[in-house]
């Protein structure tokens, strides 16, 4: 089964963050992200948590272009300059906003029912944590599969992601590809959008996806909606976005 991970899509996500980024005509532009940076913007953007600023609370986008940040590998977006220097006053309320931000919305989904690292059930451990990598949940049964977990994390991501995808290809509502329209035949490309599995014909399909993922994911609701295709069928190379 292949693998192919986010770093193929980084060009296409990050000319968009970076866009994200563009002052508006009066205010002076703000220093572009490096390309370390631009990869993790281009991985935790699809699942980011926040609509709004953390610091004013205003609607992203609703003051005008707003500012994606790097801070200690992990991505903050601000409305504006003056809220990511209140914010490097004291990063770490803002960081557990998001930390519970992505707990509150990808728990309920959450694919995995026995720790990563360990394999023991979750539902029987003691104390389970849930930990936030970037902007993924990953939950564990004890601080010790944390530790663990930071020593190797793709390792651990692969089997979060894998049962993600397996869970949502139970219920996945089209039988074609929605770039090519294609019916997906034999392996196909099992594609995760953030923690959105998105299925496609061949490996060629995701890049097209990418130049506007919201057109392709209102095709999925809309399906879900009112499905007319059965589901499609199980088996598939995986392609991890996120």
């Amino acid at each position: 089964m292949r693998i192919i991970t986010l770093s193929l899509a980084v060009l296409a996500l990050s000319g968009a963050a970076i866009a994200f980024q563009q002052p508006t005509a009066d205010k002076a532009a703000p220093q572009a992200p490096s390309a370390q940076d631009a990869q993790v913007i281009a991985k935790q953007l699809p699942s980011y948590p926040l609509d709004v600023c953390p610091v004013s609370k205003e609607k992203l986008g609703g003051m005008g272009e707003g500012v994606n940040l790097v801070q200690d590998g992990r991505l903050v977006r601000f409305c504006c300059k003056d809220c990511v220097k209140d914010f490097k006053k004291d990063p770490a309320p803002i960081l557990k906003q998001i930390d519970d931000a992505v707990i509150k919305a990808q728990k309920a989904s959450y694919a995995m029912t026995k720790c990563p690292v360990s394999g023991k059930d979750l539902a029987s451990a003691t104390a389970p944590i849930d930990f936030v990598s970037g902007t993924r949940l990953v939950r564990f049964c004890c601080k010790d599969c944390v530790a663990s977990f930071q020593k190797d994390p793709a390792k651990v991501m692969g089997q979060v992601d894998q049962a993600m995808i397996d869970a949502q290809k139970k219920s996945y509502p089209l039988t074609t590809c929605p770039i090519s329209s294609k019916p997906i035949e034999g392996a196909g490309v099992d594609y995760l959008y953030g923690t959105r599995l998105v299925r496609f014909c061949c490996p060629k399909c995701p890049d097209a996806f990418l130049k506007d993922p919201t057109k392709t994911l209102a095709q999925l609701d809309a399906a879900a909606k009112n499905p007319k295709q059965a589901p499609a069928p199980a088996g598939g190379a995986k392609k991890t976005g996120g």
